[in-house]
This record gives structure tokens, C-alpha cells and sequence, in this order.
């Protein structure tokens, strides 16, 4: 019977470290389900939504002659979420040939452009000038679309690096943004809707990718047909990549986010069943000690 009160004692005694398991042992598992499916990942199945399945059919339709605005209208504050869609969309971009003239609303967007293009020109053949052009930042924001829309080449006589746009091949036919066949808007704010306003009016669709707090300011936009399609946030990006074949970044993260969470809700249950299993383990205890001393104490 000594045994047996041992055997019982032990069982509650480990369910009981389990029910206060070292913090830093919790940190590591969580930190470890997000590091490792960054590092290798898992190739979890994700959705496509319909309205990044839009966004995919408008860039699946141009054709090699066609030249898109790309406009980088976010800041690092949301990089995570909003880089990873431009990227993927600028893939898609590239595979259909299209030439692309960066837009730059922001300051940051120029940083943004260059760094896309610094990965993506050499693995699609890209050159600068010829296939793509990087503008310089125009400050005002409704009013440098508004400008951009009225007359594009009064606007920008120049790149960002100072060279003439008439010797630039990217916008060669260019006079007007209604020789564009696509606005493409990376945004966290109200930059997509100054296109709506100023470009959609002459006929140029108008697509955009935004945070996911900026979704639901937008998505009135979609329903009327103003915005030809929206993907938003991470899960946006992953659902993009998802949908031209191509994982990336943004599939790795909602990889390492599913872990992670999957891990806290499991350290959660270990804890809560640690916590009931040693409360009953410890009754058992109790209640055989009390047999083995012939009856309850008085």
C-alpha cells in the first residue's frame, strides 16, 4: 500500500511541475515554433480569397505591351504585412512582362522599389530604364495624384536618379496615365482611394494591396466595382503567392503563425489538464493514505 501511495504521490508531484512549467521553458517553444517554419516551411494549405483572386485575374490579363503604375504607399511600420504583397504581385507582373513605372507617394516608396527590383530585375531579365522605371517621391498625396492623372509627363520630367523620361524605354507611347493599363497601390492609408478618384474616372483599373487594419476602409470600394480587386495583410500576400505557385516570405510567416498559436493553445491545455490531473491525483492520495490508517481521521 506504500507503493501504491508513492506511485500516486509521484504522478500528482509531476503533474503538478507541469502546471507551473518554467516561463522561459514556454518562451523557448513558442519562440522555436516561429523560428523553425521561417527557417524550413511546412507548406501548410491556404485558401484563396475572391478578392485576391481578382487581383490575380487583372494582372493575369495584361499582355507584354502593357505599362502599370506600381505605387508603394506604405512606411516600415507596416513593411511586414504590405512588402511581401508588392513583391508577390511585382512577380506576377514581370512573368507577364509587363513594364512597370514605380509611382512614389512616399518617401520610403523609392527604398521599396529598389529593393524588389534589385532581386527580381536579374531573375526576370529586368533592365532599368528599358523595362522599368524608378520616380522620383512627389509630395502632396491627393494632389500629386491628382497632378499625375491631369499630366503625367508635366509631372515627371525626369526619373529619381535624374535621368530624362523621354530617353527612358519603360515609358516610351507615355503622354498621359491614360496610356496605363493598371494602377497597382500598396497602401496603409488613403492613397488608394486619390486614385479611385482621380484615375479610375479615365478608365484605368485600379487594384491595391493594404494592411489589414486599412481592409475594411476599402472594402466598399471592392463592392461597387471602384476597386477592381484587394488583398489584404499577411494572409493576403500568402493567398497571392498561393495563387502564381510561387511560396515565399508571406506563406513561411503564416506557417510560423500557425505553429505558434497551435503551440499556445497546446502549452495552454497542458497546463489546464497538469492543473485538474494533480488535483485529482492528489485526492487519490489522500483517500488511500486514509484507508491505509484503517478509516478517515477524526
Amino acid at each position: 500500500m506504500a507503493a501504491v501511495n508513492g506511485e500516486w504521490g509521484y504522478r500528482a508531484m509531476t503533474f503538478r511541475r507541469l502546471a507551473v512549467l518554467d516561463s522561459r521553458i514556454v518562451y523557448a517553444a513558442v519562440f522555436l515554433s516561429i523560428l523553425l517554419p521561417l527557417w524550413r516551411p511546412l507548406g501548410l494549405s491556404i485558401s484563396v480569397s475572391q478578392g485576391t483572386f481578382d487581383v490575380y485575374e487583372v494582372v493575369d490579363s495584361l499582355s507584354q505591351d502593357d505599362t502599370v503604375i506600381v505605387s508603394p504607399s506604405f512606411a516600415p511600420s507596416s513593411e511586414a504585412e504590405v512588402y511581401p504583397q508588392m513583391e508577390a504581385i511585382l512577380r506576377h507582373l514581370l512573368a507577364r512582362k509587363a513594364r512597370v513605372a514605380f509611382v512614389n507617394l512616399n518617401v520610403e516608396g523609392r527604398m521599396y522599389a529598389e529593393k524588389a527590383m534589385t532581386t527580381l530585375a536579374p531573375e526576370f531579365g529586368y533592365n532599368y530604364g528599358e523595362d522599368y522605371v524608378i520616380l522620383p517621391f512627389t509630395p502632396g498625396l491627393e494632389t500629386a495624384v491628382a497632378s499625375i492623372s491631369d499630366d503625367f509627363l508635366g509631372t515627371y520630367e525626369r526619373d529619381a536618379y535624374g535621368t530624362p523620361l523621354t530617353e527612358t524605354g519603360a515609358l516610351a507611347g507615355i503622354r498621359s496615365i491614360n496610356d496605363f493599363a493598371l494602377v497597382v497601390d500598396f497602401n496603409t492609408g488613403d492613397t488608394t482611394i486619390y486614385y479611385i478618384q482621380h484615375a479610375k474616372p479615365r478608365g484605368i483599373p485600379v487594384i491595391a494591396g493594404a494592411s489589414g487594419v486599412t481592409v475594411p476602409y476599402l472594402t466598399p470600394y471592392l463592392a461597387t466595382g471602384q476597386l477592381s480587386g484587394l488583398i489584404g495583410g499577411l494572409r493576403g500576400a500568402a493567398e497571392y503567392e498561393t495563387a502564381i505557385d510561387n511560396p515565399g516570405m508571406a506563406l513561411a510567416a503564416m506557417d510560423a503563425q500557425s505553429l505558434s498559436h497551435a503551440s499556445i493553445l497546446a502549452l495552454i491545455g497542458l497546463g489546464n489538464a497538469a492543473y485538474f490531473l494533480a488535483k485529482r491525483d492528489d485526492a487519490r492520495t489522500t483517500r488511500r493514505s486514509r484507508q491505509s490508517n484503517g478509516g478517515e481521521l477524526k
